[in-house]
């Protein structure tokens, strides 16, 4: 702003001088007859036209200074203007561009949640099937009386337990657990099942049907999955087990004044074709109290340590300190002690216990 009006100021002094130049001009040829005083004339005019090329000079200068930094000014504008119209339109690019993944992704969205939501009515149907599957029904006559639990780490699980009658007076019983959790550990047991009840019709003993069970689920179950299990020939009237224990959990036995674990049989189920499994007897008394759980129960952790577990020594305890409850109330007993342990907080296994008392 300030050269401008230095500009403006130098144009006006050079019109100035240039006027006075002319009319000094005008008068020196008028005068030129007078010779002092056409001297005096031109001495005059040398002294206007030197002073007027001097500020036209500088006038045009300054101006053209001026306009080339106008000139500069106004193309950094265009050019500023020109990349934000680039950003501009790389920005509504993009925005385009989310906008259509942003419907997309509704679109799976909606997808998504309905196959959730059929997913979850699936295994809804599912947990009743496989619940239907577990013979949760009571044992109860003169000679015995049961109770069972079963909670599943997911919406179903691969703990298992069943039994068939053999007589009225005499059970043959299985609990099992499958290696993993959810839909894969379920369809295994499923099989189980059926494998248990059509080979319990032509039942010998329980070392031999663990023995064919087991060779037909190597045969059968892909190379990752076997399946810890114990079977026991329960006869009531006699008060008499005769079980086999394929690498699960004991079966403990409660009795007036000790506990005992018992585990003789073999190796885990589904991997060793033709693997042998003995057995054992078990005598029992009156007021005796024999019990079946899985892993679940005496591995279920309050926190991530893995020596901070539930234990058998608790499990133990617990029974021993109320065994004279009958087989619901120890039942309840047992389930409200585990759960308090945990905080009450879901286990992160499947859980199964099946409890006889004798009496």
């Amino acid at each position: 702003m300030k050269t401008e009006k230095i500009s403006a100021i130098l144009k006006f002094i050079s019109i100035v001088f240039f006027a006075l130049f002319i009319l000094l001009m005008i008068f020196s040829i008028v005068s030129y007859t007078n010779k002092k005083i056409f001297i005096t004339l031109l001495t005059l005019f040398l002294l206007f036209i030197i002073p007027f090329f001097i500020f036209y000079k500088y006038s045009v200068k300054i101006y053209s200074k001026n306009s080339y930094k106008k000139i500069k000014e106004n193309k950094e504008k265009l050019n500023h203007i020109s990349l934000n119209y680039s950003i501009l339109k790389d920005y509504q690019k993009a925005i385009l561009e989310l906008k259509e993944k942003n419907t997309y992704i509704l679109g799976r969205f909606d997808v998504i949640y309905s196959l959730n939501k059929n997913y979850k009515k699936d295994m809804k149907r599912a947990r009743k099937i496989q619940e239907a599957m577990i013979n949760k029904k009571i044992l109860k006559n003169k000679f015995i009386s049961s109770a069972c639990f079963y909670e599943p780490f997911e919406i179903i699980g691969g703990d298992f337990f069943d039994y068939v009658y053999i007589n009225e007076n005499r059970i043959l019983f299985i609990m099992s657990d499958v290696s993993g959790h959810g839909v894969e550990a379920a369809i295994v047991t499923s099989m189980l099942k059926t494998t248990f009840r059509n080979l319990s019709n032509s039942f010998n003993s329980v070392s031999s049907l663990l023995f064919e069970i087991n060779n037909y689920l190597v045969d059968t179950l892909p190379a990752d999955f076997y399946l810890t299990m114990i079977i026991a020939d329960i006869d009531f009237e006699s008060k008499k087990i005769n079980y086999s224990n394929a690498s699960h959990t004991p079966l403990l036995l409660i009795k007036d004044k000790e506990i005992i674990e018992y585990s003789k049989g073999g190796t885990i189920v589904g991997l060793f074709k033709n693997a042998f499994y003995e057995e054992d007897i078990i005598e029992l008394n009156n007021g005796d109290i024999f019990l079946f759980f899985t892993d679940g129960i005496i591995e279920a952790s309050q926190s991530k340590n893995k020596y901070d577990i539930y234990g058998i020594n608790k499990l133990k305890k617990i029974i021993s300190a109320n065994k004279n409850l009958d087989a619901d109330a120890l039942m309840t007993i047992i389930k409200n002690d585990f759960y308090e342990y945990l905080s009450y907080r879901s286990p992160d296994d499947d859980c199964s216990m099946f409890l006889f008392k004798v009496k």
